[in-house]
């Protein structure tokens, strides 16, 4: 487990620990857990209890499009 708060879903604290481990910071939610890019140019919000069937996994995908770990291993 990371250091934010667990997500209640078990699809939810997958996702989150996936975007940890692809580096981007997670930032516990009064509303939504907040994800920074450890570029420091992208931030994004995270529903706790989204509707979508598939926003987990579309999470994960935009995190890997918008900040990819070539991208920063090339910096």
């Amino acid at each position: 487990m990371g250091y934010w708060r667990r997500h209640p879903k078990r699809e939810g604290q997958d996702a989150l620990e996936e975007i940890h481990r692809l580096g981007w910071r997670i930032i516990d939610p009064p509303t939504y857990y907040t994800i920074r890019c450890p570029c420091g140019e992208h931030q994004r919000q995270i529903h706790l209890t989204p509707s979508n069937p598939n926003y987990w996994k579309q999470a994960v995908q935009h995190v890997k499009r918008v900040c990819p770990p070539q991208a920063k291993e090339e910096s």
